[in-house]
């Protein structure tokens, strides 16, 4: 297996860091959200061996065809060679970066887009930004809809902080602002996540547990027939039966 090269112009990966860079080019072409997955994946793996689809769908969970059918648009588009390595000419494009770790969370297409952008636009010294609802959708190409429906996830998976403002006009009326999101580390993400598969696993063995406790109670004490036979009605006493006042 051949061994690829870092591209020309990006910086090299730092493993101290545990982040890899992005070329903020990328935006450019308004990638699908699932397109913009694969892409951040392979700059990821950029000095890595080539990535069969396989390898791509196992990594960033998805079904091996739609890794294929979205690295093939990559590689019509023009910014992945055939041999997936990222063909982006960046001697003088800026670059953001994204932590390792983000492969990991399962993160739906459209979170991980939207996640990606607040990376951009944060500033470096506070880890904070406030873009509109439509500032997101404009740069994302998502829905509003599923644009908040993704900031509520990464807040459910401990990525970001939300904190509501608000501001007075030249007239003293009060108005809502922009959320400011606050970026938070990935670690906390990393343990909650962590937390949540260890809760899953506890309770999936609770549940194997009782279905075993169920099938030994069963073969000790076999249940009933559901379907018990009736039995006929026995005819009525003769010398029970009303009398008709003819035979009186």
């Amino acid at each position: 297996m051949r061994r690829r090269r870092t591209p020309i112009g990006w910086p090299r990966c730092n493993p101290k860091h545990n982040r890899f860079a992005m070329p903020n080019a990328a935006w450019e072409y308004k990638l699908k959200p699932v397109e913009f997955m694969i892409f951040s994946y392979l700059c990821y793996h950029c000095t890595s061996g080539m990535l069969t689809p396989e390898m791509i769908a196992t990594d960033v969970h998805m079904k091996a065809g739609t890794a294929k059918k979205y690295l093939t648009a990559l590689v019509t588009k023009g910014i992945v060679s055939e041999d997936g390595t990222p063909a982006l000419k960046c001697e003088t494009t800026k670059f953001f970066t994204l932590p390792n770790e983000v492969f990991l969370l399962r993160l739906p297409p459209s979170a991980f887009l939207v996640y990606a952008y607040l990376l951009l636009i944060e500033n470096r010294r506070t880890h904070t930004c406030h873009p509109s609802y439509n500032t997101i959708v404009a740069a994302t190409g998502l829905a509003k809809n599923t644009a908040i429906k993704s900031i509520n996830t990464l807040l459910e998976m401990g990525l970001i902080a939300v904190e509501s403002s608000s501001y007075f006009d030249k007239h003293g009326m009060k108005w809502k602002g922009n959320n400011l999101y606050t970026i938070l580390p990935v670690g906390v993400a990393m343990d909650a996540f962590y937390q949540r598969q260890l809760h899953q696993l506890e309770l999936d063995a609770e549940r194997r547990r009782i279905l075993r406790q169920q099938v030994e109670y069963g073969r000790r004490r076999p249940r009933a027939a559901l379907c018990a036979s009736v039995s006929t009605p026995a005819a009525p006493d003769p010398s029970q039966q009303c009398k008709s006042p003819c035979d009186r």
